[in-house]
């Protein structure tokens, strides 16, 4: 059976969750002019310090609002956006009607003008500056084009111009800040979009350092099975031909993510490298030489199972450095746990490992996973005995291994779920 390795779909590239005022829909942005139109219609209607100076410039107003609103829930829509722009010119109009209506020169509303020249201004583009410059002078005007005189307010033009020119000033402001904050968003957008190529890359690598075929042994069926946690795991199995037999590993290294794929992948190619050793300590023993630094700089450890089997009598020695998951199923329906007594690699120095032996017989077979398996189940030992039971009634290693992979497919797993079956075929 091919090695498996699946990205879990549940992860995500960062670039999705980094939005910005360019995200947001034209409702939402109609939404505040909205409710200070309505506040403002209510307080000059109810507040007897406050007046309603023209009724139907109110009420065209209000229409003009609930147009502008209709039409941002319309271009929300996809296809539609590049007609957004029209709803805060639509605001201006109805700013300046509002603001005829309340009182003219005395009109306390006058401020709501900066909510559509905001909405310009935050657009990509200087351009956006000079339109809102242009909708600010339109809603000044409006109250002159509904009969207001320069002759009974004299100041009122000045008033007007002194305060678009303010909003002006400040739509330059907006405009520069929204550029650097979208150059930024961008920056990280691209920064984030590379740092997902380079996991998918590494977990690529690392499903390619994974065994892509059963092993060539006759007799014997191999298969093995990775559903890392996220895109690069810290777990790894491996098997391949040693003189009259098999050498087949599975590691866990403690964590996740690019740094723990990266000493995975190194002592995977530690332990092939002591292939010609006939005691599989030796490799545990080279492992811990080479990564001791590393692991310790790291603030990490691997527990290993390796072992070493020659297939023409079925014995196996193997080496078991803190990992202790590792069972031998009987055909008669028995399983026995190997048990670990010896540290991981990487945890103490100068720690030695042990070599022992068992031995299959046919129909048997050897079965080491991950403490990720028992996440499948309740987390705990007592997952052992589920596995163990699930490994009897499987008919071959490969049907052992579909099962486990297709339970960890089937839910958001917390750590890597790993394992390996060499199982000698009856006769």
């Amino acid at each position: 059976m091919t090695g498996g390795h699946k990205q879990p779909s549940a992860r995500q590239p960062v670039p999705s969750l980094l939005t910005g005022v360019d995200e947001l829909s034209a409702m939402r942005k109609q939404l505040p002019f909205v409710v200070f139109f309505i506040v403002a219609a209510a307080m000059s209607s109810g507040i007897a310090t406050l007046t309603v100076s023209d009724w139907a410039a109110l009420a065209a107003g209000a229409g003009l609002t609930a147009a502008a609103t209709c039409l941002a829930a319309l271009v929300s829509r996809p296809g539609l956006a590049r007609w957004a722009i029209a709803v805060p010119f639509l605001d201006f109009l109805a700013a300046g009607a509002l603001r005829h209506g309340t009182g003219e020169s005395h009109s306390i509303y006058a401020s709501i003008v900066l909510l559509p020249v905001l909405w310009l201004a935050a657009m990509e583009g200087r351009r956006y500056v000079l339109y809102a410059a242009m909708g600010a002078t339109v809603a000044i005007m409006v109250p002159f084009a509904l009969g207001s005189s320069i002759d009974a307010n004299p100041n009122e033009l000045f008033r007007g111009l002194f305060s678009t020119t303010i909003f002006v000033l400040g739509a330059l402001v907006v405009n520069e800040l929204a550029r650097r904050a979208r150059r930024r968003l961008h920056n990280a957008h691209e920064q984030a979009a590379a740092a997902t190529a380079e996991l998918s890359r590494a977990a690529q690598i690392q499903r390619f350092l994974l065994p892509k075929n059963a092993a060539a042994l006759p007799g014997y069926q191999t298969a093995g099975a990775c559903v890392p946690s996220a895109a690069v795991g810290g777990d790894f199995f491996d098997w391949y031909p040693i003189e009259g037999g098999l050498g087949f590993t599975l590691g866990d290294v403690m964590g996740k993510g690019a740094g723990a794929g990266m000493i995975a992948a190194t002592t995977r190619a530690v332990i092939r490298s002591a292939r010609s050793s006939a005691d599989p300590a030796t490799a545990l023993a080279l492992t811990q030489d080479c990564l001791a630094t590393d692991l310790s700089q790291a603030g990490t450890f691997a527990t290993l199972f390796h072992a070493r089997l020659n297939a023409s009598d079925g014995r196996i020695l193997f080496a078991d450095a803190g990992h202790g998951l590792t069972l031998v199923v009987r055909a008669a329906g028995t399983w026995e746990r190997l048990a670990s007594e010896n540290f991981p690699v990487g945890l103490l120095p100068d720690t030695h490992w042990e070599t022992s032996e068992t031995r299959l017989d046919p129909g048997d077979m050897i079965v080491s996973f991950s403490d990720g398996v028992l996440d499948l189940y309740d987390g705990t030992l007592a997952a052992v005995d589920e596995i163990g039971q699930l490994a009897v009634s499987a008919r071959s290693a490969e049907a052992l291994v579909e099962a486990v992979r297709r339970r960890a497919q089937g839910s958001a797993n917390p750590d890597d779920v790993t394992i390996l079956a060499v199982r000698r075929e009856a006769p």
